[in-house]
Protein backbone atom coordinates (compact mmCIF):
# COMPACT_ATOMS: atom_id res chain seq x y z
CA UNK A 1 0.00 0.00 0.00
CA UNK A 2 1.56 3.25 -1.07
CA UNK A 3 1.27 6.85 -0.07
CA UNK A 4 2.28 9.86 -2.16
CA UNK A 5 5.52 11.26 -0.80
CA UNK A 6 7.24 14.13 -2.58
CA UNK A 7 9.83 16.62 -1.45
CA UNK A 8 8.36 19.77 0.11
CA UNK A 9 8.64 22.91 -2.07
CA UNK A 10 11.43 25.31 -1.24
CA UNK A 11 8.99 28.16 -0.57
CA UNK A 12 6.00 26.62 1.17
CA UNK A 13 2.86 28.71 1.73
CA UNK A 14 2.05 28.07 5.35
CA UNK A 15 -1.71 28.67 5.15
CA UNK A 16 -2.04 26.37 2.12
CA UNK A 17 0.06 23.74 3.84
CA UNK A 18 -2.17 23.91 6.93
CA UNK A 19 -5.36 23.70 4.86
CA UNK A 20 -4.08 20.63 3.03
CA UNK A 21 -3.15 19.01 6.34
CA UNK A 22 -6.70 19.60 7.54
CA UNK A 23 -8.02 17.88 4.41
CA UNK A 24 -5.89 14.87 5.25
CA UNK A 25 -7.30 14.90 8.78
CA UNK A 26 -10.86 15.03 7.46
CA UNK A 27 -10.15 11.97 5.31
CA UNK A 28 -8.76 10.05 8.31
CA UNK A 29 -11.52 10.68 10.86
CA UNK A 30 -15.29 10.91 10.74
CA UNK A 31 -15.61 14.17 12.70
CA UNK A 32 -13.11 16.91 13.54
CA UNK A 33 -13.30 19.72 16.11
CA UNK A 34 -11.58 23.08 15.99
CA UNK A 35 -9.62 22.22 19.14
CA UNK A 36 -8.29 19.02 17.54
CA UNK A 37 -7.16 20.90 14.44
CA UNK A 38 -5.46 23.58 16.53
CA UNK A 39 -3.63 20.99 18.62
CA UNK A 40 -2.46 18.91 15.67
CA UNK A 41 -1.32 21.90 13.65
CA UNK A 42 0.16 23.72 16.63
CA UNK A 43 -1.84 26.90 15.95
CA UNK A 44 -4.33 29.03 17.86
CA UNK A 45 -7.98 27.93 17.80
CA UNK A 46 -8.90 31.16 16.03
CA UNK A 47 -6.50 30.27 13.20
CA UNK A 48 -7.87 26.73 13.01
CA UNK A 49 -11.41 28.12 12.86
CA UNK A 50 -10.53 30.47 9.98
CA UNK A 51 -8.94 27.64 8.01
CA UNK A 52 -11.94 25.37 8.54
CA UNK A 53 -14.34 28.17 7.61
CA UNK A 54 -12.54 28.64 4.29
CA UNK A 55 -12.76 24.91 3.57
CA UNK A 56 -16.49 25.02 4.33
CA UNK A 57 -16.88 28.04 2.03
CA UNK A 58 -15.37 26.11 -0.89
CA UNK A 59 -17.26 22.89 -0.14
CA UNK A 60 -14.32 20.82 1.08
CA UNK A 61 -15.82 20.54 4.58
CA UNK A 62 -19.24 20.79 6.20
CA UNK A 63 -20.35 21.44 9.76
CA UNK A 64 -22.76 19.26 11.70
CA UNK A 65 -26.10 20.62 12.85
CA UNK A 66 -24.66 21.96 16.10
CA UNK A 67 -21.75 23.68 14.39
CA UNK A 68 -19.20 21.99 16.64
CA UNK A 69 -17.71 19.35 14.36
CA UNK A 70 -16.55 19.23 10.77
CA UNK A 71 -16.52 16.43 8.23
CA UNK A 72 -15.66 15.93 4.57
CA UNK A 73 -17.67 18.06 2.14
CA UNK A 74 -19.13 17.31 -1.30
CA UNK A 75 -16.19 18.87 -3.17
CA UNK A 76 -13.86 16.15 -1.89
CA UNK A 77 -16.23 13.51 -3.23
CA UNK A 78 -16.41 15.29 -6.59
CA UNK A 79 -12.63 15.44 -6.78
CA UNK A 80 -12.41 11.77 -5.84
CA UNK A 81 -14.76 10.76 -8.62
CA UNK A 82 -12.88 13.00 -11.05
CA UNK A 83 -9.64 11.27 -10.09
CA UNK A 84 -11.00 7.77 -10.60
CA UNK A 85 -13.23 8.43 -13.60
CA UNK A 86 -10.49 7.89 -16.16
CA UNK A 87 -8.28 5.61 -14.13
CA UNK A 88 -6.30 3.24 -16.31
CA UNK A 89 -6.95 0.46 -13.84
CA UNK A 90 -10.72 0.77 -14.37
CA UNK A 91 -10.38 0.80 -18.14
CA UNK A 92 -8.38 -2.41 -18.15
CA UNK A 93 -10.24 -4.10 -15.31
CA UNK A 94 -13.85 -3.74 -16.46
CA UNK A 95 -13.93 -6.52 -19.09
CA UNK A 96 -12.00 -8.83 -16.77
CA UNK A 97 -14.44 -8.19 -13.92
CA UNK A 98 -17.30 -8.94 -16.29
CA UNK A 99 -15.72 -12.31 -17.09
CA UNK A 100 -15.56 -13.13 -13.37
CA UNK A 101 -19.20 -12.09 -12.90
CA UNK A 102 -20.28 -14.24 -15.82
CA UNK A 103 -18.49 -17.23 -14.32
CA UNK A 104 -19.80 -16.97 -10.74
CA UNK A 105 -22.91 -14.77 -11.17
CA UNK A 106 -22.10 -12.75 -8.07
CA UNK A 107 -21.07 -9.12 -7.63
CA UNK A 108 -17.41 -8.39 -8.40
CA UNK A 109 -15.60 -5.31 -7.06
CA UNK A 110 -12.25 -3.66 -7.69
CA UNK A 111 -10.73 -1.56 -4.91
CA UNK A 112 -7.56 0.46 -4.40
CA UNK A 113 -5.72 1.29 -1.15
CA UNK A 114 -6.36 4.65 0.48
CA UNK A 115 -4.60 4.86 3.83
CA UNK A 116 -6.54 2.82 6.38
CA UNK A 117 -9.41 2.51 3.92
CA UNK A 118 -10.23 0.95 0.58
CA UNK A 119 -11.76 3.00 -2.22
CA UNK A 120 -14.15 1.01 -4.40
CA UNK A 121 -13.45 2.10 -7.99
CA UNK A 122 -15.28 -0.41 -10.19
CA UNK A 123 -18.04 -2.99 -9.94
CA UNK A 124 -19.96 -5.47 -12.03
CA UNK A 125 -23.14 -6.52 -10.26
CA UNK A 126 -24.60 -9.99 -10.18
CA UNK A 127 -27.59 -10.63 -12.43
CA UNK A 128 -29.46 -12.28 -9.57
CA UNK A 129 -32.47 -10.48 -8.15
CA UNK A 130 -31.02 -10.71 -4.63
CA UNK A 131 -27.46 -9.43 -4.94
CA UNK A 132 -24.81 -7.23 -3.33
CA UNK A 133 -25.10 -3.71 -4.72
CA UNK A 134 -22.26 -1.65 -6.16
CA UNK A 135 -20.03 0.20 -3.69
CA UNK A 136 -18.24 2.32 -6.29
CA UNK A 137 -17.14 5.61 -4.74
CA UNK A 138 -17.37 4.27 -1.19
CA UNK A 139 -14.51 4.30 1.31
CA UNK A 140 -14.56 1.45 3.86
CA UNK A 141 -12.10 0.46 6.61
CA UNK A 142 -9.57 -1.87 5.01
CA UNK A 143 -9.62 -4.30 7.96
CA UNK A 144 -13.41 -4.77 7.63
CA UNK A 145 -13.53 -6.00 4.01
CA UNK A 146 -11.90 -8.75 2.00
CA UNK A 147 -10.42 -6.28 -0.51
CA UNK A 148 -8.71 -4.38 2.28
CA UNK A 149 -7.34 -7.42 4.07
CA UNK A 150 -5.92 -8.76 0.80
CA UNK A 151 -4.07 -5.46 0.35
CA UNK A 152 -2.96 -5.17 3.98
CA UNK A 153 -1.46 -8.67 3.77
CA UNK A 154 1.07 -7.32 1.24
CA UNK A 155 2.53 -4.95 3.85
CA UNK A 156 5.46 -5.63 6.14
CA UNK A 157 4.92 -5.51 9.91
CA UNK A 158 6.61 -2.11 10.05
CA UNK A 159 4.42 -0.73 7.27
CA UNK A 160 1.31 -2.07 8.97
CA UNK A 161 2.24 -0.49 12.32
CA UNK A 162 2.96 2.83 10.61
CA UNK A 163 -0.47 2.65 9.00
CA UNK A 164 -2.13 1.63 12.28
CA UNK A 165 -0.17 3.37 15.07
CA UNK A 166 -3.04 2.78 17.51
CA UNK A 167 -3.93 -0.78 18.48
CA UNK A 168 -7.68 -0.18 18.68
CA UNK A 169 -9.55 -0.38 15.37
CA UNK A 170 -12.88 1.16 14.41
CA UNK A 171 -15.58 -1.41 13.73
CA UNK A 172 -18.70 -1.55 11.60
CA UNK A 173 -20.44 -4.69 12.90
CA UNK A 174 -20.12 -7.11 15.81
CA UNK A 175 -17.95 -9.31 13.59
CA UNK A 176 -15.46 -6.57 12.64
CA UNK A 177 -11.88 -6.87 13.87
CA UNK A 178 -11.37 -4.64 16.92
CA UNK A 179 -7.59 -4.62 17.44
CA UNK A 180 -4.35 -4.50 15.49
CA UNK A 181 -3.26 -7.77 17.11
CA UNK A 182 -6.38 -9.51 15.76
CA UNK A 183 -5.71 -7.99 12.37
CA UNK A 184 -2.10 -9.19 12.32
CA UNK A 185 -3.17 -12.74 13.15
CA UNK A 186 -5.72 -12.71 10.37
CA UNK A 187 -3.25 -11.27 7.87
CA UNK A 188 -0.86 -14.13 8.62
CA UNK A 189 -3.66 -16.50 7.65
CA UNK A 190 -4.31 -14.50 4.47
CA UNK A 191 -0.65 -14.83 3.48
CA UNK A 192 -0.67 -18.54 4.22
CA UNK A 193 -3.86 -19.27 2.26
CA UNK A 194 -3.23 -16.78 -0.54
CA UNK A 195 -6.60 -15.04 -0.30
CA UNK A 196 -8.69 -12.97 2.12
CA UNK A 197 -12.24 -13.46 3.31
CA UNK A 198 -14.81 -11.41 5.18
CA UNK A 199 -18.11 -12.49 6.62
CA UNK A 200 -20.49 -9.94 8.05
CA UNK A 201 -17.62 -7.60 8.96
CA UNK A 202 -18.73 -4.55 6.98
CA UNK A 203 -22.43 -5.35 6.57
CA UNK A 204 -24.52 -8.01 8.23
CA UNK A 205 -25.23 -10.86 5.85
CA UNK A 206 -22.49 -10.05 3.32
CA UNK A 207 -19.54 -12.34 2.63
CA UNK A 208 -16.62 -11.90 0.24
CA UNK A 209 -13.41 -13.43 -1.05
CA UNK A 210 -10.57 -11.26 -2.35
CA UNK A 211 -7.08 -11.33 -3.84
CA UNK A 212 -4.61 -8.47 -4.28
CA UNK A 213 -3.11 -7.39 -7.59
CA UNK A 214 0.61 -6.64 -7.31
CA UNK A 215 2.90 -4.43 -9.33
CA UNK A 216 6.43 -5.39 -10.44
CA UNK A 217 7.84 -4.68 -6.98
CA UNK A 218 5.26 -6.78 -5.17
CA UNK A 219 3.28 -3.76 -3.93
CA UNK A 220 -0.46 -4.22 -3.62
CA UNK A 221 -1.93 -1.75 -6.11
CA UNK A 222 -5.51 -3.03 -6.27
CA UNK A 223 -7.65 -5.96 -5.19
CA UNK A 224 -10.54 -7.96 -6.66
CA UNK A 225 -13.37 -9.43 -4.64
CA UNK A 226 -16.44 -11.56 -5.17
CA UNK A 227 -19.24 -10.78 -2.73
CA UNK A 228 -22.60 -12.40 -2.10
CA UNK A 229 -25.24 -12.88 0.59
CA UNK A 230 -23.80 -15.09 3.35
CA UNK A 231 -26.33 -17.87 2.84
CA UNK A 232 -25.14 -18.38 -0.76
CA UNK A 233 -21.45 -18.70 0.14
CA UNK A 234 -20.83 -22.43 0.64
CA UNK A 235 -17.53 -24.38 0.86
CA UNK A 236 -18.02 -26.03 -2.53
CA UNK A 237 -17.90 -22.59 -4.19
CA UNK A 238 -14.45 -21.73 -2.82
CA UNK A 239 -12.37 -23.46 -5.56
CA UNK A 240 -14.47 -21.88 -8.33
CA UNK A 241 -14.29 -18.39 -6.81
CA UNK A 242 -10.56 -18.71 -6.13
CA UNK A 243 -9.77 -19.74 -9.68
CA UNK A 244 -11.85 -16.87 -11.03
CA UNK A 245 -10.27 -14.11 -8.92
CA UNK A 246 -6.74 -15.46 -9.29
CA UNK A 247 -7.06 -15.53 -13.05
CA UNK A 248 -8.53 -12.01 -13.03
CA UNK A 249 -5.84 -10.61 -10.73
CA UNK A 250 -3.10 -12.12 -12.90
CA UNK A 251 -4.67 -10.66 -16.05
CA UNK A 252 -5.00 -7.16 -14.58
CA UNK A 253 -1.48 -7.31 -13.19
CA UNK A 254 -0.12 -8.32 -16.58
CA UNK A 255 -1.98 -5.56 -18.45
CA UNK A 256 -1.05 -2.75 -16.08
CA UNK A 257 2.34 -3.67 -14.64
CA UNK A 258 3.85 -6.15 -17.07
CA UNK A 259 3.37 -9.39 -15.25
CA UNK A 260 0.78 -11.26 -13.19
CA UNK A 261 0.96 -10.61 -9.47
CA UNK A 262 -1.25 -12.35 -6.93
CA UNK A 263 -1.17 -12.54 -3.14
Amino acid sequence: MTMITTRAPAYAVESVDSALKILRMLCDVKDLRVSEVAERLGVAQSTAHRLLSMLVHHGFAVQDGRGREYRTGPMLLEMGFAAIRDMEVRQHARPILEQVRDKVNETVHLGIPYGQEVLYVECVESRRQLRIASRVGAFLPAHCVGLGKALLATLSKEELHNLYPVKELRFLTDRSLRSRDELERQLERVRRLGYAKSRGESDEGVASLAIAVLDRRGVGRAAISISAPVFRVTPDLLPVWLEAVRTAAAAIGARLWGRPGVV
